[in-house]
């Protein structure tokens, strides 16, 4: 039997990526390795969103060039965000295939760091209409489960000293000036919009103490982990 596609979400500085990494029980690379083995239903593998493909070469290295594009190219307004749109579009689409996918099909159960929520919840705020974006992404494998992580935002910037990217920071929404209030406006919008597709779509939602331990979030998270891994598949939600 296929494996079940689960993502937290939440705003920047949550804690996604430090906690799906904790509630997994296997990383992709250990996964991979063991791709043509039996016995994976009850094992949970944690992937990063940002996975480059190990079951396709071919895919590897475009995914590795995508990389570099989206993440490691600095950060500036010079190009618009369609070009930005376009390449996460491209990017979401080999990371479900080529990544996602093939541990799917094995039996493996799938937590990832975020999925295309946290990005359109912000793409709303810079003009863009939930139909473009069901255009845009509508091919892309969505999550057979969402957990929406929330916090106060402010204690979200000061936990993390303020080490955010400029983009985090709401560049693209087109502040003057960036830092803490722009963070906590803009992170703030999108989280608004986050809980609006946890209501519409019937996720989970967990509030979680900025000040907390990560022990103490893992706690709090493995039940509802639980339930979301062994509750029906549902049927596809849309994007947004």
């Amino acid at each position: 039997m296929p494996g079940k596609f689960i993502a937290l979400e939440g705003p920047d500085g949550v804690g996604k990526s430090t906690l799906a990494a904790r509630l997994g029980d296997l990383d992709y690379t250990a996964a991979v390795a063991r791709l043509d083995g039996a016995g994976h239903g009850q094992r949970l593998v944690f992937v990063r969103r940002r996975q480059i493909s190990a079951t396709s070469d071919y895919s590897a290295r475009i995914m590795s060039q995508l990389s570099t594009v989206l993440w490691h190219s600095g950060d500036a307004r010079d190009l618009p965000d369609a070009f930005w749109v376009a390449a996460q579009a491209a990017w979401f689409t080999a990371h479900a295939t080529t990544v996602i996918q093939p541990l799917l099909a094995a039996g493996y159960d799938v937590i990832v760091d975020g999925w295309t929520h946290k990005f359109f919840s912000k793409l709303l705020l810079q003009g863009y209409t939930d139909n473009e974006l069901q255009t845009i992404f509508g091919r892309i494998r969505m999550p057979d489960a969402v957990l929406l992580l929330t916090a106060d935002i402010g204690a979200l910037y000061d936990r993390r000293q303020a080490r955010f990217r400029p983009a985090e920071l709401g560049m693209h929404a087109g502040y003057a000036e960036l830092g803490r209030d722009t963070f906590i406006h803009y992170q703030q919008q999108g989280l608004d919009n986050l809980l609006t597709f946890a209501a519409r779509h019937g996720w989970r939602t967990l509030a979680l103490d900025a000040s907390s331990t990560v022990d103490d979030c893992v706690t709090a998270i493995n039940p509802i982990l639980t339930e979301l891994r062994a509750s029906p598949r549902r049927p596809a939600a849309s994007r947004s």
